[in-house]
């Protein structure tokens, strides 16, 4: 079936892109961290997911660390890992992915952030690979509130994800360093989503925080 079974939004210009993060080690677990199970498949798979139930006409993956072994593990691939400078085309579940290595992962997350914005023409709706209970309804409305300003969902004070960020940052973001991410450029200028679910806030970054996901029912 076509990559694009679900009618994109069509108020945007230029179409959204949904950008999912995955370029870091995660050493603190020991192991691949976005490739461990959760809940019967590997954590990164639930953010793929959810992004393919979203009404998004384009999706870019930014890979790092362990690029090899994750499209081996989660899309079957067994050749090189794409360009560092121009997304291959990969599909998963019959839905298109464009997918890069950052070669600068080490550097953080505001280098996975710079190399996308120089990817996309329009928006960008970020996901983080390691954040596997983010509600599709708080997705939903991020992205149906998109337009001229940042947007996000916020959990008792907590800003969460998926943010976006509309073209007008694109410049800024190609001037990213360091591990700041998005933070600097969004703060005081973001539509903030009040949302009831932890989901959105709650990332894995260590066997403790594993747990508490596993022990959340949210979905």
């Amino acid at each position: 079936m076509s990559g694009n079974r679900i009618s994109p939004i069509t108020h945007h210009r230029s179409p959204i892109t949904a950008v999912v993060l995955a370029a870091g080690a995660g050493k603190r677990m020991g192991a691949p961290k976005l490739l461990l199970s959760f809940r019967g498949k590997p954590l990164l798979a639930w953010t793929l997911d959810l992004v393919e139930s979203l009404p998004v006409r384009r999706r870019l993956l930014v890979l790092g660390a362990h690029a090899s072994s994750i499209l081996r593990e989660i899309f079957g691939l067994n050749s090189s890992p794409p360009s560092t400078h121009h997304p291959s085309p990969i599909t998963h579940h019959g839905y298109l992915w464009k997918v890069l290595v950052n070669p600068d992962w080490e550097e953080g997350m505001g280098s996975s952030l710079r190399l996308a914005a120089g990817h996309v023409d329009g928006g960008m709706l970020v996901f983080l690979g390691d954040m596997p209970l983010v509600p599709r309804e708080a997705a939903l409305e991020v992205l149906f509130r998109a337009g001229e300003r940042p947007v996000a969902p916020v959990y008792r004070g907590q800003r969460g994800f998926p943010v976006y960020l509309p073209a007008g940052l694109r410049p800024r973001l190609l001037a990213l360093r360091g591990d700041i991410g998005a933070r600097g450029l969004i703060s005081g200028d973001c539509d903030l989503i009040p949302v009831d679910d932890p989901g959105v806030v709650l990332d894995i970054d260590d066997e403790a925080s594993l747990a508490t996901a596993e022990a959340y029912e949210n979905r």
